[in-house]
């Protein structure tokens, strides 16, 4: 045991190449440079792209998607380790031995001996179903994770490119600000300065790719119609219904999987003696047989005379009824959310149109003095700031009806 540890740490300096303070050295220079080379925001190039080109980023490259995306394929190997565990392992054993006078000496088959065997064992037969469908219902549930995390990334680039133009739109009428003085103006340009990085930040985050000034053309950029989203308020959205479904089969599941500790356990195995052995060159060959080999089946049952197992279960039971209450109040509290929402969004655009047509008015409205003229450019400009304003607090709607529904074009 020493002499293995000992050429263990022999070993381990001529693995890594190197010791674990030059490693580190050679990391941190690393680091080093690429902060060296890292360029401020302010210095990338600006790159226009349209929404499908941003989408199409989004997807391929954010990290949160990414991660989801691992999840998945996680869930999906797990699902056939159900299967694989199945099949009978096979396993290589050689041994090397001489002793040290005879180093010097040819080597001959009786320094040798290997064996090659095969295991089998599969534990717990009446776990199986349970182990399938639980499997299943991961990657299901990894699958509509991943769905739920997609529609959340579109309405924050969504609101992200609207509430972009929304803010040079109010820079741009902040400049006609009658009272706008050079002071007031030089507090804009440094907030405006900030506004920028944390804007660029944001939208390298979604789009995951930090190597440009990303700017969506807004052209492209679709605008929401609360006309369609309105006909669907009346139901729920089946990715939102499948949450709750797998919240309540989650607890269904838990219930179930103490129930099934009421059934024998029934475990099987294979025992074999080596399926080919070779032993200091005097004998060699196959020793799988029919009369040495022998399949094992084990069942056990055990009586739950202390109720430990019954009390398991009724507090399952008693679990899985508390999720139900909690998934029943949340569908109900979820139903005057989505029924304020609507009325929020008939109120604002009632009042919007409302807006609109009285700065009409107000332009088309004759003016005989300078006070008069200043007065009415004072009062619009003042509408046109409420107006925009609004417009970016009403995003905060459209961003939820387009997580609840997805983006309807």
């Amino acid at each position: 045991m020493r002499a293995h540890v000992t050429a263990t740490l022999l070993i381990l300096p001529l693995i890594s190449g190197c010791s674990l303070d030059q490693r580190l050295d050679k990391v941190a220079a690393d680091i080093h440079q690429r902060f060296a080379d890292a360029k401020s925001w302010e210095q990338l190039p600006l790159r226009v792209i349209s929404w499908q080109q941003a989408l199409a980023m989004m997807h391929r490259c954010n990290d949160s998607l990414k991660s989801l995306d691992s999840q998945i394929e996680e869930a999906e190997r797990d699902s056939l380790s159900v299967y694989t565990d199945m099949i009978p392992g096979i396993s290589y054993y050689g041994y090397f031995t001489k002793s040290i006078k005879q180093l010097s000496d040819q080597l001959s088959a009786n320094d040798m001996q290997s064996n090659v065997n095969i295991t089998f064992s599969l534990p717990s037969l009446t776990q199986v179903p349970y182990r399938v469908y639980a499997a299943k219902a991961r990657t299901y549930s990894a699958i509509k994770a991943k769905e739920g995390k997609e529609r959340e990334c579109v309405a924050q680039l969504y609101n992200a490119v609207h509430a972009r133009a929304l803010d040079l739109q109010l820079r741009e009428l902040e400049e006609t600000n009658p009272d706008l003085t050079e002071q007031q103006r030089l507090l804009n340009g440094r907030n405006e300065l900030t506004a920028d990085a944390e804007h660029w930040k944001k939208m390298c985050t979604l789009l995951g790719d930090y190597s440009a000034r990303w700017v969506v053309l807004p052209s492209s950029v679709p605008h929401i119609s609360w006309g369609q989203y309105i006909k669907r308020m009346s139901r729920l959205d089946d990715l939102v219904v499948c949450g709750y479904a797998l919240k309540l089969e989650q607890a269904r599941m838990a219930q179930y999987q103490i129930a099934l500790r009421y059934l024998p356990t029934i475990n099987t195995s294979l025992y074999s003696p080596s399926l080919f052995s070779s032993s200091g060159g005097t004998y060699q060959g196959s020793f799988l047989d029919g009369e040495d080999t022998r399949i094992n089946l084990s069942i056990s049952y055990s009586l739950d005379t202390n109720l430990r197992e019954w009390n398991s279960y009724k507090r399952s039971k008693e679990q899985y009824e508390k999720v139900n209450r909690e998934v029943t109040a949340e569908v109900i509290d979820h139903k005057n959310k989505l029924a304020t929402l609507r009325d929020s969004m008939r109120e604002y655009n009632n009042w919007r149109s409302y807006m609109q047509k009285r700065i009409e008015y107000l332009r088309q409205q004759p003016v005989n003095t300078a006070d008069e003229l200043i007065t009415r450019d004072r009062t619009i400009y003042d509408m046109q700031r409420e107006l925009l304003t609004q417009a970016k607090s009403a995003l905060e709607s459209e961003s939820a009806v387009i997580l609840e529904y997805g983006l309807l074009k």
